[in-house]
């Protein structure tokens, strides 16, 4: 484990410029958290930044007025936002000019995106600017008391990068010193809590909906893509859920992920880690919804409300052409 910032800095821009790691990657590496990485970077300055080499990233701890934070993201214009949990990761272009907030909940409303944000669940703030491939990359991210990630900020080439600066000056805590306590999570009292999670769910869901395994589930995607049905897909994990409504363009599989895209929106699902994927028939169109070995839900499907008639039709249709299939595939085992 590093024992130092300095050497979770050294470790971080060498393990980006020689590895490509990403900050996930390098944190489960380096045995801290993502918080743990990042915090280690506050303190760095501009020129510090500048003369190392690799070149060192640099963050600023904001002050935990997260709403505010939130509804002034809108000065940076069109961004990437950013939300994942340990299995899945949905990312989607966003403007926060349509923020508003009410108590500790706050929503980024579009036509085509969604997020709801809950306060209450997040305990950091940072600014980060890192020099990646030549390239300036900024961002906001936050995480939970847990040292995790639940909501990412990601500036574009053609974002308002001058806003950066404005930001920091309105929002930077006055401790920029690095070090943060970190939260574990009571393995007893999280063992009960998934025990009691996992026999809820499996109570509820013993007799209405039903398991589907991975190639049913690609089967009725790609049957949406070439129908061209508009789709709710939503990532959630304890501070954040995020979901884009719109049409599927392409969907590939690339060793145990699942990718699904469109021009203004990316889903990375990790099938071999959702261990429970079922239809849910309490629901009118039916949704799909992946769980992991806990019975937390990771992921859900559904068709969007602004689905024709016909788009409906299309939907159930796949559904039962997708029952046939299983119950075909499970009378040929039994043969």
């Amino acid at each position: 484990m590093c024992s130092t910032f300095h050497d979770i800095r050294k470790s971080f821009a060498s393990l980006r410029v020689e590895k490509k790691h990403r900050h996930r990657e390098i944190a489960s590496f380096l045995n801290v958290t993502e918080l743990e990485l990042i915090d280690a970077h506050v303190g760095v300055t501009k020129l510090e930044s500048i003369k190392s080499s690799p070149n060192i990233p640099r963050a600023i701890r904001l002050k935990p007025s997260w709403s505010n934070i939130l509804r002034d993201a809108q000065g940076f214009g069109e961004v990437m936002s950013l939300t994942r949990n340990a299995h899945a990761v949905h990312e989607n272009l966003a403007f926060y000019k349509h923020f508003s907030s009410s108590d500790d909940i706050g929503m980024v409303l579009s036509d085509e995106l969604a997020i709801r944000l809950m306060f209450g669940r997040w305990e950091y703030g940072y600014l980060f600017e890192e020099c990646k491939s030549d390239v300036l990359e900024r961002s906001i991210q936050f995480f939970n008391e847990f040292g995790e990630s639940v909501h990412k900020i990601f500036l574009l080439p053609h974002s308002h990068h001058w806003y950066f600066d404005d930001l920091a000056k309105k929002w930077a805590d006055s401790n920029q010193h690095p070090g943060v306590i970190v939260q574990e999570r009571l393995e007893r009292d999280q063992s009960l809590g998934q025990s009691a999670m996992a026999t809820m769910i499996e109570e509820h869901y013993a007799n209405q909906n039903e398991l589907i395994k991975f190639d049913g589930l690609k089967f009725l995607l790609n049957s949406a893509v070439q129908a061209k049905l508009p789709l709710v897909i939503t990532v959630q994990n304890d501070g954040v859920d995020q979901s884009h409504d719109g049409v599927l363009d392409e969907i590939k599989e690339h060793k145990d992920w699942l990718h699904l895209s469109n021009q203004q929106f990316n889903c990375h699902l990790q099938l071999t880690q959702m261990l429970k994927v079922r239809i849910n028939h309490q629901v009118s169109p039916c949704s799909i919804e992946m769980f992991d070995d806990k019975g937390f839900l990771l992921a859900l499907i559904s068709l969007s409300v602004k689905a024709t008639l016909a788009d409906r039709e299309v939907w159930k249709a796949g559904l039962e052409q997708l029952k046939a299939k299983e119950s075909a595939t499970e009378m040929s085992l039994l043969e």
